[in-house]
């Protein structure tokens, strides 16, 4: 008798780890990883997209993994998160593809911090990056902004520098042609200046919520237009940007005008290099496995999905996320060969 309870007792145990096992497979956990309880994921501002699409993402990612509290902080661009990440004081944080190949590579605005070990995640929603203004500034042409008074500077975020120089550059102008080149610390003070005409333009990725208010206040949120010439100038200085040609009434981004030659980036989740392999997956697959329980969090949300540009190709992408795009059949021969090729350029920065 004795021997058979216990043979009955080994068996339920048995049983019991397989349908751990089994649970925790069809959820992508690794039983392996040493799985956090808390995670911190660094945004730039409370009422950006990329905030409120984060907070979206944390809703299945704290059902779907061992993580129990995705912390969502607002806290700035990469010159505030990239050190922390560095020194492992964040997990996760999202930013423009473009400008954190920048970072990664140590170069522009990023040159004395030096080349991060910075990785991709995966990537989702696009944005427009254009001048902003308003119906009676009188501005459609970049040319236009001499002698104005321009929002540029944003805190700890030096993509909104490099974007105006080159966008200025294309027209033959510099920071010492306007009037006035001013500093703003959120999106929110810099549209009521805009809107109340303490300031002629501003430079600011499309925010739909944002352009909208413009809308109602102005009448239309008007974006400097670049000639085909001047965007192509643009492109080639600012490596990761694309050109696109934006329809009129966007969902996207709320422009009631067709905006042609429009400066374009993706926006994307990085990590740490050092992350564990089987947590970076987990957090990928959530996200991606998961996508419709959060695409209607924001209109933004509805673009992090496989069938939109999950493998961006900028920044080279964490071990953990390519093996979850490889069994999505999504990780191409040319991912790969341009994967070995910025990891490799990395290297060659690093032996200088």
């Amino acid at each position: 008798m004795r021997r058979k309870y216990a043979f009955k007792r080994m068996d339920f145990r048995s049983a019991l780890v397989l349908a751990v096992v089994i649970a925790f497979s069809m959820t992508g956990v690794a039983l392996g990883a040493d799985w956090p309880k808390d995670v911190t994921v660094i945004s730039p501002a409370p009422g950006a997209s990329v905030h409120m699409v984060l907070v979206g993402m944390g809703n299945v990612v704290q059902k779907y993994t061992p993580i129990e509290n995705w912390i969502v902080q607002p806290l700035g661009g990469p010159k505030l998160w990239l050190p922390m990440m560095k020194e492992g004081k964040c997990n996760f944080a999202n930013h423009s593809a473009a400008d954190i190949l920048n970072a990664f590579l140590g170069r522009g605005l990023y040159s004395k911090m030096g080349p991060m070990p910075v990785r991709t995640v995966g990537a989702g929603h696009d944005y427009m990056f254009m001048f902003w203004t308003t119906p009676g500034s009188g501005i459609k042409t970049i040319s236009d902004l001499k002698g104005k008074v321009v929002y540029i500077k944003f805190k700890a975020n030096p993509m909104f520098t490099g974007m105006a120089q080159n966008q200025l550059a294309s027209a033959g102008l510099t920071f010492k042609d306007l009037k006035s080149v001013l500093a703003f610390s959120s999106i929110k003070a810099a549209l009521r200046d805009l809107i109340e005409g303490r300031v002629d333009a501003l430079i600011y990725p499309v925010v739909p919520g944002a352009v909208m208010q413009i809308n109602e206040a102005k009448g239309e949120c008007v974006f400097v237009n670049l000639t085909k010439k001047q965007a192509s100038f643009v492109a080639e200085r600012m490596e990761g940007y694309y050109i696109d040609d934006i329809p009129a009434n966007d969902p996207r981004f709320r422009n009631k005008s067709a905006v042609p030659n429009a400066i374009c980036y993706q926006n994307a989740m990085f990590t740490s290099a050092n992350t564990d392999p089987d947590i970076v997956y987990g957090v990928a697959k959530a996200i991606f496995d998961h996508s419709d329980e959060f695409a209607d969090t924001h209109p933004a949300s509805k673009y992090w999905t496989l069938k939109h540009r999950p493998v961006c190709l900028a920044v080279p992408y964490h071990e953990g996320s390519i093996r979850y795009f490889k069994e999505k059949g999504l990780w191409t021969k040319e991912a790969q060969a341009y994967q070995e090729k910025v990891l490799k350029r990395q290297e060659e920065v690093l032996k200088k």
